[in-house]
């Protein structure tokens, strides 16, 4: 926030449009789908596919059918097994930070959790912070820096049946191994 603080602008500047967005009145977003798209904020229901136009009608179709959900779904009553935490795409030091300052003093409830740093420097680096130490605290595995769940390419993959609630900005269908283990 300190650095925010230092842009500001000039004390004559005139406006368009002045919009003030209250940080605090917005849900974090998840996905219902496979596409970066399809995410609602987290207090939303999975959508029904009639509510979308053109293709992506059946985008949406096809979406639900690989995710295993049905229209109307409360997000909040969609049930979690895996947590992963990283990728190349959100496993910076400062996403890290962020998600060990959530984890501090706290304990997983599912079964089965992992960070996986975006790099071997940032893996490094947040082992000389002691990040590594909160997030085994709270239950997760701390993984050396790689694909992980995002392609599959190791074990680190679902069963099928199975859900993780992931930070990687991708969905693949399949990209998690098991058919029906959508993330």
């Amino acid at each position: 926030m300190a650095w925010w603080r230092t842009l500001y602008s000039d004390p004559d500047a005139h406006w368009d449009k002045v919009v003030t967005i209250r940080g605090e009145d917005i849900a974090p977003v998840v996905t219902w789908g496979t596409s970066p798209e399809d995410v609602l904020p987290i207090t939303g229901v999975v959508p029904h596919p009639e509510e979308f136009s053109g293709g992506k009608v059946e985008a949406a179709r096809r979406a639900l059918e690989y995710m295993g959900l049905e229209p109307g779904t409360r997000l909040q009553d969609i049930r979690i097994d895996t947590v992963f935490i990283g990728s190349c795409t959100n496993g910076r030091i400062e996403d890290l930070r962020a998600a060990a300052a959530i984890l501090k003093g706290r304990k997983i409830a599912v079964k089965r959790a992992m960070v996986v740093p975006g790099s071997g420097l940032v893996r490094a680096q947040a082992e000389e912070e002691g990040l590594d130490r909160i997030f085994k605290e709270a239950g997760f595995e701390w993984r050396l820096a790689g694909c992980s769940m995002c392609l599959a390419m190791n074990p680190d993959q679902l069963s099928p049946g199975e859900r993780c609630a992931s930070t990687s900005n991708r969905n693949f269908e399949g990209g998690r191994a098991a058919a029906a283990a959508p993330i």
